[in-house]
């Protein structure tokens, strides 16, 4: 993990933060040689797209199902009074 003082980071706060954003790196700050903190970005989202063809390749196959599920999705649908109808 990369490291910045706490005084270089003061004076390159805007900069600092682009940078783990677009790196997706956390970034130790020391003070006095000592680590202080952790910057970090965010936590992802959602998935990849690698992730969710995973997911979907991985899910079972409806086959000879599929009309009846859909059919008890559209009736759970038609049932639901606070659900939007166009």
């Amino acid at each position: 993990m990369h490291s910045i003082t706490a005084t270089e980071l003061a004076k390159s706060l805007s900069e600092t933060i682009n940078s783990v954003k677009a790196s997706g790196q956390s970034l130790l700050i020391t003070r006095g040689g000592k680590p202080v903190a952790i910057l970090s970005p965010p936590p992802k989202q959602g998935l990849t797209v690698d992730e969710l063809v995973e997911v979907l390749s991985n899910m079972p196959r409806l086959g000879d199902d599929a009309a009846s599920f859909a059919e008890d999705v559209r009736l759970a649908r038609s049932n639901d009074s606070n659900h939007f109808q166009p």
